[in-house]
C-alpha cells in the first residue's frame, strides 16, 4: 500500500466526534450520499415515467412498420409480401388503407380517419393493445361494418340502434364538379378503444371498403410487420429492410413517435443537469474540508517534508483523503437510493392523488443511472479537491524549501 493511501485512510478515520475535522468530513459525506440518492431517485422515476408514457402514446402504433418514403401510398406487392413472410421473426404482415372521410349520422357529423384492415387485423398489435374492441364482422350478411372509436360514437351520438352512418369522399379529378362527393352507406356495429387520441379520430373496417371508396385499388399506407420476439426487434428490422426496394422503409416505434421520443429525451436531460448541479454544490463541502484539514495538519507537512516526502505524495494524501470521503458518500448514497426505489416498486408508497383510482408513481431502475451517478459524483469530487491539493503542494514546497535553507546555513 502507498504511504500517501495509508495516510488519508489515516485522515479520514474518526478519532473522536467532536473535533471540528471529523463533523464536516461527515458532512461532506453525508451530502454526497444524499445529492446520490436523490439523481438515483429522480432518475429512476423519469425511467418510469417514460415507461409510462410509451405505453400510453405507443400502444396504437405498430411494432414494425413499412411504408413509402415520399408518397402517402403504395402499390401492393404479393412476391414483396411473400419475401417477408418467409422471415423467420415475422409472422404475419397486416395491411392498411387509411382515407379521411366526413362521417354522418342524421344530424351529427365529424371527420374521422378510416382504417381499412385486412382479415387478419386480429394478428395486430392494434388489435391485441385495445382496451376494449367489439366483435365486429366487417362483412357480416353481405353488409358493409365497422367498429368506430369510442369518443367517435359520442361526437355521432350513435347507439346500437341508428348505426347506418353516410360516408362522404371526394370524387378525384375536374368532370364531377357537379357531384364533388361521393356518398356511401356504412353500418357501425361496434366499437373499439386504446387512446384518447385514436378514439377520436379512427374508424375501422374493411380494406376493401376503403380502396372502393378513394378508387385505390391494390394501394396501402403501410404494413404492419407482425414478429414473434421483440428482444430481436433490431435485427427483424435490418432484414426487413434489405429485401425492401429502395423507395421502402421499415421504422420501430421509437421511429414512429421520434418527436414524443425526443421530447421526452431532453426533458430527462435538463432534469439530469439541474440535478448534477445540486452535486456539484454539495461536493463543494469536500472543497471546504480539505481546506480545514490542510490548516489543520501543517505540522504534519512540515515532518512529511523534513521526513524526505515529495510535494507530489505530500498532496497524494489530500487528494485521496477526498476521493475516500466522495467514493463513501456514493456507496452510501446509491444504497439509499435503491432501497428508496425498491420501496416505492413494491409498496407504492406514492401514487398520483385520485378520488377514485390511486396509481402509484412508476419506478424504474437502470444500471446506466448508477454508472452515470457515480460519475458524475466522482468528477465533481475530483473538481473540488485540486486547489486543496495545490495548496498543499504549495506548503510542502516551501517547508522543502525552508529545510534546505537550514541545512545550508549549518
Amino acid at each position: 500500500m502507498q504511504i500517501s493511501f495509508f495516510l488519508a485512510k489515516r485522515y479520514v478515520k474518526k478519532h473522536g466526534y467532536t473535533t471540528l475535522i471529523c463533523k464536516l468530513s461527515r458532512l461532506a459525506c453525508y451530502s454526497m450520499a444524499l445529492g446520490t440518492a436523490i439523481l438515483v431517485c429522480i432518475l429512476s422515476t423519469m425511467n418510469g415515467m417514460e415507461k409510462l408514457l410509451s405505453a400510453l402514446f405507443y400502444s396504437y402504433t405498430p411494432t414494425l412498420k413499412i411504408e413509402p418514403r415520399t408518397s402517402k401510398t403504395f402499390v401492393y406487392d404479393p412476391k414483396l409480401k411473400s419475401k417477408l413472410m418467409h422471415l423467420a421473426s415475422v409472422t404475419n404482415i397486416v395491411e392498411v388503407l387509411e382515407a379521411t372521410a366526413l362521417v354522418r349520422l342524421q344530424r351529427q357529423q365529424t371527420i374521422v380517419t378510416i382504417k381499412g384492415v385486412s382479415n387478419n387485423f386480429p394478428e395486430s398489435d392494434f388489435y391485441r393493445n385495445c382496451r376494449r374492441m367489439d366483435a365486429v364482422t366487417f362483412w357480416g350478411d353481405g353488409k358493409l361494418q365497422a367498429a368506430a372509436g369510442i369518443r367517435v360514437a359520442q361526437c355521432l351520438q350513435w347507439a346500437p340502434d341508428n348505426n347506418r352512418v353516410e360516408v362522404f369522399y371526394p370524387k378525384q379529378g375536374s368532370h364531377h364538379l357537379h357531384q364533388p362527393y361521393k356518398r356511401v352507406t356504412l353500418e357501425v356495429n361496434g366499437l373499439f378503444s386504446i387512446a384518447r387520441q385514436i378514439d377520436s379520430k379512427y374508424m375501422i373496417t374493411s380494406i376493401h371498403f376503403v380502396e372502393a371508396l378513394t378508387d385505390g385499388f391494390h394501394k396501402r399506407t403501410y404494413w404492419e410487420v407482425v414478429i414473434k420476439d421483440t428482444a430481436a426487434l433490431t435485427s427483424t428490422q435490418a432484414s426487413i429492410q434489405r429485401l425492401l426496394p429502395d423507395g421502402y422503409k421499415v421504422t420501430n416505434r421509437d421511429e414512429q413517435n421520434e418527436t414524443r421520443r425526443r421530447a421526452i429525451f431532453i426533458e430527462r436531460l435538463c432534469v439530469s443537469f439541474i440535478f448534477a448541479l445540486v452535486l456539484l454544490l454539495a461536493s463543494l463541502h469536500i472543497f471546504f474540508m480539505l481546506c480545514m484539514l490542510i490548516l489543520h495538519k501543517q505540522k504534519d507537512i512540515m515532518i512529511l517534508s523534513s521526513l524526505g516526502a515529495t510535494p507530489g505524495q505530500i498532496g497524494k494524501v489530500f487528494f485521496y483523503s477526498g476521493l475516500l470521503v466522495s467514493l463513501k458518500g456514493i456507496l452510501y448514497g446509491l444504497i439509499i437510493g435503491w432501497a428508496l426505489c425498491l420501496l416505492q416498486q413494491k409498496f407504492g408508497i406514492i401514487t398520483f392523488t385520485k378520488a377514485c383510482n390511486r396509481t402509484p408513481y412508476p419506478i424504474e431502475m437502470h444500471r446506466f443511472d448508477c454508472l452515470y451517478t457515480s460519475i458524475v459524483t466522482t468528477l465533481f469530487s475530483l473538481l473540488a479537491s485540486l486547489w486543496p491539493v495545490k495548496r498543499a503542494i504549495q506548503l510542502a514546497r516551501k517547508s522543502l524549501g525552508g529545510a534546505n535553507l537550514k541545512e545550508n546555513v549549518f
